[in-house]
């Protein structure tokens, strides 16, 4: 108690109280001063001594209330030049926080806008770097198929080729560039939808083991075909669960299909969907490469890519965006998706809630 009354007494948390006793004090040494002045009388007539006693009090007052506040006044000028300093740009300027009153607070405070500042700064470069990069990306990986298509089309068209059999070869592979090209297209229309917010799901009661086995289904020919097997466990009881069917069988796509590029051949990829008493969990395992820290957190970043993986075993390159538009999606879900990783075993794992409500 007696700690509370002498800080609000000394006056450190408050200009109020602080200017209080600056005129306090400043009434006690001038009157102090007057009193020697006083002393003094007889050296003077009556006259003068009472014009230069008037005079000299109002001055002694101010000359004494502007040195016990000029400690304040000068943290005045520095919280404007601090503010002069940030105004022409250099947010990483900070005032000093010497105060604990008002003054100090305005300084916390315009050091706190100060950093809100450089950090909007830094995100408004990130974005801009993330345009350009996305200028780069999409301009990269739509002018490999092209080109492809391109040089296929001029072969046909010449025509070079020897017979029947190699003309037909090459349709084919200018269809499959093809493909490949619509595939790049689709990904990054989808992920533009998802990041602007220009998606709307629509929410359907599914069987979700029916609907994973009937995915996995279709999924293990070409899985087959690279040397992998599917193992896969899911239980035969209905899990009835609210979704967007077509956006939800992406993602798991997009997941397999990830697992499927990165898989040591021969291989496994095990699926599994494990219902809790909220949540469903779906995992996709699979071993290949061990990655770095650093890598796992890119993961789910656009346009991130694994180059030296992503083109062994013939598998075709992707856009970058499969996870990335797998992570959006699950939120749009209410979930979250995560990858567990442990030299180089893989597991991705998409845990949705049971009671998720349409929208």
């Amino acid at each position: 108690m007696i700690n509370k009354i002498w800080s609000v007494l000394n006056g450190k948390r408050s200009i109020r109280v602080q200017m209080l006793w600056a005129c306090i004090l400043s009434l006690i040494l001038t009157s102090i001063s007057r009193t020697i002045i006083e002393i003094s009388r007889r050296l003077f007539p009556d006259s003068f001594f009472e014009v230069s006693s008037f005079t000299l009090f109002f001055a002694l007052f101010i000359f004494f209330f502007f040195v016990l506040t000029s400690r304040t006044i000068r943290y005045f000028g520095v919280i404007t030049d601090g503010l002069q300093s940030i105004a022409g740009g250099n947010l990483k300027y900070r005032i000093p926080l010497s105060r604990q009153d008002e003054l100090g607070n305005v300084a916390h405070n315009i050091n706190h806008m100060a950093e809100q500042l450089q950090q909007q700064m830094e995100k408004e470069r990130q974005i801009e770097q993330s345009k350009m990069e996305l200028i780069t990306y999409v301009s990269h990986d739509l002018r490999t198929p092209l080109t492809s298509i391109i040089g296929y089309l001029d072969l046909l068209k010449t025509p070079k080729y020897h017979d029947e059999a190699e003309q037909a070869r090459f349709i084919n592979n200018a269809y499959n560039k093809t493909q490949q090209l619509k595939k790049l297209i689709d990904d990054l229309f989808e992920y533009t939808r998802l990041t602007n917010g220009d998606v709307r799901l629509s929410f359907q009661e599914v069987d979700y083991h029916s609907l994973l086995k009937q995915i996995i289904s279709e999924f293990e020919p070409v899985a087959n075909e690279q040397q992998i097997t599917i193992v896969q466990d899911i239980s035969p009881l209905p899990l009835l669960i609210h979704m967007d069917i077509e956006k939800m069988v992406r993602t798991i796509d997009n997941l397999l299909t990830n697992a499927l590029k990165f898989s040591i051949r021969p291989g496994e990829i095990k699926v599994q969907l494990t219902a809790q008493e909220e949540h469903v969990i779906l995992s996709v395992e699979n071993v290949g490469k061990p990655i770095s820290l650093e890598q796992e957190h890119q993961l789910f970043e656009r346009f991130y890519k694994m180059e030296p993986s992503r083109y062994e075993y013939n598998t075709p390159a992707g856009s970058g965006l499969g996870l990335s538009i797998a992570k959006h999606i699950v939120e749009l879900h209410g979930g979250r998706i995560w990858l567990e990783h442990h030299e180089g075993h893989y597991k991705f794992c998409i845990e949705i809630n049971k009671t998720h409500s349409t929208i």
